[in-house]
């Protein structure tokens, strides 16, 4: 099985109750991302995001979320220092190669966690974050969001919980807080991240950014048809700019529902062939969304990414398009755009 690395994960979050959920094994696994999975499955740099609801948000601030899912990784890398370290800069992934461990890269999901946004990256960056999304599924004082979800309003009561863009439409983009953040992001060395975005907020960040970004889960639009997904002429600039898009395994963006096992296995491998396509085949990763979703029936877990491999081939992709697609155009990236 090839190495392989994940843009992007949500497994923090569900384990911050109890961390020693990564380390469990056999039956007793009920993550998609646990840490004998990681070694068995060869993995290189496992993107881990620190996500926040701001549904979950009314009774406490937002950032007391990204506190304690900050003490669950901690907790892990502790443990798991043997086989595992965080990486912040490109020495930090060298040492991580040269060492044989599993890299552990901290990313933002959600990054209205207060009024001032900009303000918080500096103190952001110095956990280790290096990738944030400016929003999830809520239109904030940032930008627009893709999904444009109408929170209930109970849960947005709290004086806590960072300000909402209560008119967003579909043609919102970057807002003047989400300027300033894009512009502080960058002079920080953090990556913007426009999965998530609303489509006018995508062409914003093309078109005011200095550096390369990325998408780190999101699909093809031309194959399912679901604002989350990048369209053509998206993944086209994100090819151009030395970008990334990561395959996203959550079953409602690859295929309609209902759909068989089968029908999952088919949109992979269309979803791939139509972004290499379009972009080329140094634009495409891996971002699974891994414990973000309810599972993906043909690869549930990150032991069983070997499936996607097989896929592939009999696909008629390259050994070297393969490659690409699992952990080197990433690892280009990251030795790239890293601090």
């Amino acid at each position: 099985m090839l190495p392989f690395i994940d843009l992007h994960c949500d497994t923090l979050y569900r384990t911050v109750s109890y961390p020693e959920r990564f380390f469990a094994s056999g039956a007793a696994v009920s993550t998609h991302v646990f840490h004998s999975g990681l070694l068995e499955s060869r993995c290189t740099l496992q993107c881990f995001a620190f996500f926040t609801d701001l549904c979950e948000s009314h009774d406490q601030p937002p950032l007391s979320s990204v506190q304690k899912q900050y003490d669950c990784f901690r907790h892990i890398l502790s443990k798991a220092e043997k086989s595992m370290m965080q990486i912040k800069t490109r020495s930090d992934l060298a040492a991580c190669l040269r060492q044989n461990k599993t890299g552990a890269l901290l990313t933002l999901e959600e990054s209205c966690l207060g009024s001032e946004p900009a303000a918080l990256l500096s103190d952001l960056y110095s956990l280790g974050v290096r990738i944030a999304t400016l929003t999830w599924d809520y239109s904030t004082i940032l930008a627009g969001s893709a999904a444009n979800a109408a929170p209930s309003p109970e849960g947005f009561a709290s004086a806590y919980t960072a300000p909402l863009l209560k008119s967003a439409t579909a043609d919102t983009g970057l807002t003047p807080h989400g300027f300033s953040f894009l512009e502080e992001a960058e002079h920080l060395g953090i990556i913007i991240d426009v999965s998530h975005l609303s489509d006018r907020g995508f062409f914003d960040v093309a078109t005011h950014s200095k550096k390369p970004f990325l998408a780190s889960h999101s699909n093809a639009r031309s194959v399912r048809d679901v604002p989350r997904n990048l369209s053509d002429d998206m993944l086209r600039i994100l090819g151009n700019r030395g970008g990334l898009t990561g395959l996203c395994f959550h079953e409602p963006f690859l295929a309609s529902s209902p759909c068989s096992a089968g029908n999952i296995s088919e949109a992979l491998i269309r979803h791939v062939k139509h972004i290499l396509s379009i972009a080329g085949s140094d634009i495409l990763a891996l971002g699974t969304d891994f414990d973000g979703t309810p599972g993906n029936r043909i690869i549930p877990d990150v032991t069983k990414l070997f499936r996607l491999e097989d896929l592939l081939k009999k696909a008629g992709l390259t050994g070297s398009q393969i490659e690409k697609i699992f952990y080197k155009n990433a690892l280009r990236f990251f030795r790239e755009n890293l601090p």
